[in-house]
This record gives C-alpha cells, structure tokens and sequence, in this order.
C-alpha cells in the first residue's frame, strides 16, 4: 500500500513543499546544500528524484537524522558547514535556527574581544576587506548640489541662527532680573 501523499512535510523546524524532489526541498533548509542534500537522500537510500510527500514517517525521520549528523554516516570533513567548532573543536554540521545562533555567537565573541571584524561589526561596516569609498553608503546621497539650492540653504543658515539665539536669550536675562 502506498502512504498518503502530504502536501507539507515538516523538516528540522520548516515546512518543505511535498511537491518538491527530494533533493531539491531538502536545500530550504537552511544549512543544507544541493550536494549534502542529494548525498543525505542517497545515504538514506531514497531516489533524489522523487517527491518528498511520497516518503513514509519513518524515511522523512532517517533523512533528518541524516542531515542533523552527517559525520555518523560518513559524509567526508569537507562537506560539513563548520569544522573545528571553536567550542567543541569538533567538525559539526549545523542546520535550520542553529546556523544563526552561531553566527550570532561568533559575531557577539568577536566584539567581546575586540577584534578587527568585531569592531566592524559593531560600526556596520563591510568585513571583509571590500572598499569603502564609494560604495555602501545609506541615508543621503553625497555629491554635488544645484547651484539654487546651495544658496537656498546658505540665507537659511544665518536665520536659524539668528532664531536659536533669540530663543535662548531670554530665559538668561529672566534671571539676571531676578537676582
């Protein structure tokens, strides 16, 4: 008997379209590749090209046990995401919400140490050495402006001035009466 088709099936946190082939739903997950999707599949025996809402309960669970730990099942150092954990400094592979909490804690110990990539973290600049001058920059644009506007902005300068310190003139002269 065939297993009722699922049209979700719910992998390591996400819901994968059941419509999908096996090796293609398996890469939403995040930290899943092409290649370790299609190599879990394989491991786990199941045809890459079939849709994953044909699988059993049993053979959607050997798939998540496959991509959770994949060094169990032989996959080579090479194909995990992070070898040489800095905690454990085991190769470990991680997949779904763990990929951003490490991000998130390699990021937060480099600003506790105070490296340069923390640093720039912390400034929201680029970290990895791409240039500066002139690209990546928010809020207003930087560049040459229109003659009429210069001189626009120029007779407003003195008179904001001239406001501000009307403003601030006569709570000083309030208390020099007082007194």
């Amino acid at each position: 008997m065939m297993p009722e088709f699922k049209h979700i099936v719910r992998m390591a946190g996400k819901d994968l379209s059941g419509e999908k082939k096996v090796q293609l739903a398996l890469t939403d997950i995040k930290g899943v590749s092409f290649a370790s999707a299609r190599a879990a599949a394989l491991v786990a025996g199941i045809d890459p090209s079939m849709r994953l809402g044909d699988l059993a309960q049993e053979q959607i669970e050997r798939l998540e046990d496959i991509l959770r730990n994949p060094a169990q099942y032989g996959f080579p150092s090479w194909m995990l995401n992070r070898r040489k954990d800095y905690d454990t400094g085991k190769d470990i592979h991680l997949i779904g919400s763990d990929v951003d909490m490490a991000i998130r804690s390699d990021i937060g110990r480099e600003r506790r140490i105070r490296s340069r990539r923390g640093i720039r973290h912390e400034l929201g600049l680029p970290v990895r050495g791409q240039r500066t001058r002139t690209t990546g920059r928010r809020g207003l644009t930087v560049g040459v402006k229109r003659k009429e506007t210069r001189l626009r902005e120029e007779a407003a300068k003195p008179a904001k001035a001239k406001k501000e310190k009307a403003e601030a003139a006569p709570p000083e002269k309030a208390e020099a009466k007082k007194a």
